[in-house]
């Protein structure tokens, strides 16, 4: 077996060395990992109607953590062209909120959006950046 591997590196000795040397440029994607699929919550407590146009499937939101949020101790809200467009539900917030805490990254895009009356339903996947 170790006979194998020595062949493989005298083999690929010309890419060894190039790695070595830093000849050769690697990319590695970033992965992007769904954690979540939900409603944005809070939308009819902001003033969308402006916004709205731009707020299109495949729009990223930014995720951002409110640890002084008086209402919920995990809130994390979403934000566009930094105006707070919502929130991730509060039944759905804690482990997302607590890897943030631990500097984890998040975004959001949005799937999804209809007017329903007065309230902009905001369908969104949330993605961990790993």
């Amino acid at each position: 077996m170790a006979e194998q591997n020595q062949s493989l590196i005298k083999g690929n000795s010309g890419l060894l060395s190039t790695l070595i040397k830093g000849g050769l440029s690697i990319s590695v994607m970033p992965k992007e990992i769904l954690v979540l699929e939900t409603i944005v919550a809070g939308t009819s407590f902001r003033k969308l109607k402006e916004l709205e146009p731009k707020l299109t499937t495949q729009t990223k939101l930014e995720v951002k953590r409110e640890a002084k949020n008086e209402f919920d101790e995990f809130a994390i809200a979403l934000h566009f062209e930094n105006k707070k467009v919502g929130y991730i539900p509060k039944d759905s917030n804690e482990v997302i909120a607590r890897l943030l805490d631990a500097g984890k990254a998040f975004f959001a895009t949005i799937t999804d959006k209809e007017w329903e009356g007065n309230w902009l339903k905001i369908e969104i996947s949330v993605y961990l950046k790993d």
